[in-house]
């Protein structure tokens, strides 16, 4: 009885979706075949694990307290906060809980985030354009080897990515033929919470407010006065309550503080990274000049052209983008994964500029230049195609000859993390040039620099890198008697040297 009640709904789901799940299987396909195995050095996802952890094992304060010695004693104590928001680990938790330090296992975390993504970002889409223009256009997306690649690393762009697409449809979903005051009560709380959950994966989508900011202004256009007050405020109000809710119980860094950082920074990246970032991203990564620049002007044609026609529905994701981008873009750090939460929604506008060309109101030539976005994005998408194989041999390769990334879980790093246990109370201080990885690997608070004074003043040991590697002081067998030091442990790639108490002058 409960199957032939839900047999039809289903049916109908599947008749419309069978396409979204196609996607979605390739796509959890193509990017387990991309993992590799361990994990690189960059040891943004070693601080994430670790406050995963403090929730499971209950000590938090720990946590938030070594991150803080780590942050205060390196050379640039503003080289990361010192907590980061609480939405990724708190979506790690239950998954490190059950597998542990199982990078394979994490990374599937990952994977279903980026598939959150496409679904939310195609229902986003689909109250836009036309349902195989805005499936081509997710596709184009979900092909790309940036965004399959990037599920190897354990870093909070794919939930923010998830978190911000799936705000924007409830956004929408609220704005289906009514104003966004015109929503229940409940539904708005819904949408402040949701709000709250992308800001506090990471702290650019405080631009997401701003996009629900503009949603509101615009439906309030001639009725404000009308409108129910608290109603237009319960959004906004239960965002702000949430975050500070929240940040009573997980404390973190609300406005992050890095040297140098400013709006500068982000136009000098429009002129340099965001573009190289862009055209990885849209999968051509020779992309420059004319051909960046064409497709750029496309992306502000297709913005002008909603902006025009429609600026009630995409007037928010516009804001939503360029805030998120401008944010993310003030850091002093340069990476492409920042702009990978944003090069969507460009792809998206680029899309609506070659569907929206002017054409002779005929019945049959209305349809061709929607045809014709649809045809290029579907092209588009072949030519990704091409460049897996290639990538997805190379990482099968790598992990059939049981190789493993360089990175802490090489075999040379975990028997240096293991000389560290072995040979350093846990009270020592210990200079290495990734510091949150060795905190987490270790369980000891450490110092990162290359400045040998700032290491001799703060350190007890210095657990060093054989060769030059950025972000430590090389010293030599010579230099290290000159100033008293003693090696305690060594290997082909790794010394451990033990400091002696410093004596300034």
């Amino acid at each position: 009885m409960i199957w032939h009640a839900w047999r039809r709904p289903v049916q109908q789901w599947l008749r419309v979706h069978w396409a979204m799940l196609a996607l979605s299987a390739f796509v959890v396909w193509a990017a387990v075949n991309l993992h590799y195995t361990g994990h690189t050095w960059g040891d943004d996802f070693t601080l994430y694990l670790r406050q995963a952890g403090s929730l499971v094992d209950g000590n938090v304060g720990q946590v938030i307290a070594d991150n803080h010695f780590n942050v205060d004693n390196a050379a640039k104590p503003g080289f990361s906060p010192y907590v980061y928001p609480w939405g990724f680990p708190l979506l790690l938790a239950p998954f490190y809980r059950v597998f542990g330090l199982d990078y394979a296992a994490l990374k599937m975390v990952e994977v279903a985030c980026l598939v959150a993504f496409l679904w939310a970002f195609r229902a986003v889409l689909g109250r836009r354009m036309r349902p195989w223009l805005a499936f081509a256009t997710t596709a184009s997306v979900a092909t790309t080897l940036a965004y399959l690649a990037y599920t190897d690393k354990l870093v909070s762009e794919n939930p923010y990515m998830a978190a911000a697409a799936i705000t924007l449809w409830w956004l929408d979903h609220l704005r289906n033929g009514r104003r966004l005051h015109e929503a229940t009560r409940r539904q708005l709380v819904v949408l402040g919470l949701l709000a709250m959950l992308v800001f506090n994966v990471r702290r650019e989508g405080l631009a997401i407010v701003a996009a629900i900011a503009t949603a509101q202004l615009l439906d309030l256009r001639g009725h404000w006065h009308a409108a129910d007050r608290w109603k237009v405020a319960t959004p906004l109000v239960t965002f702000a309550g949430s975050v500070v809710a929240l940040q009573l119980m997980l404390p973190s860094t609300l406005a992050p503080s890095y040297d140098g950082a400013g709006l500068h920074q982000t136009w000098r990246k429009l002129h340099d990274s965001f573009q190289l970032a862009f055209a990885h991203q849209v999968g051509v990564d020779d992309l420059t000049g004319l051909g960046l620049g064409l497709l750029t002007a496309l992306v502000v044609a297709g913005v002008g052209v909603r902006l025009w026609r429609c600026p009630g529905t995409d007037a928010p994701l516009v804001v939503y983008a360029v805030g998120s981008m401008t944010i993310v873009g003030m850091i002093p750090a340069t990476d492409f994964r920042y702009l990978l939460g944003v090069t969507p929604y460009a792809i998206y506008f680029a899309a609506q500029a070659v569907a929206s060309v002017p054409l002779p109101r005929a019945a049959t030539a209305r349809h061709v230049a929607p045809r014709f976005a649809t045809a290029a994005l579907a092209a588009i998408s072949v030519m990704h195609l091409t460049d897996l194989p290639s990538a997805i041999s190379a990482a099968g390769d790598f992990n059939d000859a049981g190789r493993v990334l360089e990175g802490p879980e090489s075999p040379h790093a975990q028997a240096a993390f293991g000389a560290v246990r072995t040979y350093t109370h846990q009270d020592d201080v210990i200079a290495f040039f990734k510091v949150r990885a060795l905190t987490f690997y270790t369980d000891r608070r450490g110092v990162q620099s290359s400045d040998l004074e700032i290491l001799r003043q703060r350190s007890d040991y210095f657990l060093m890198r054989r060769g030059t590697v950025p972000g430590q002081p090389l010293v030599d067998a010579d230099d290290a008697a000159t100033m008293g030091w003693t090696q305690v442990w060594h290997s082909t790639e790794w010394v451990l040297w033990r400091l002696p108490l410093y004596e300034s002058g």
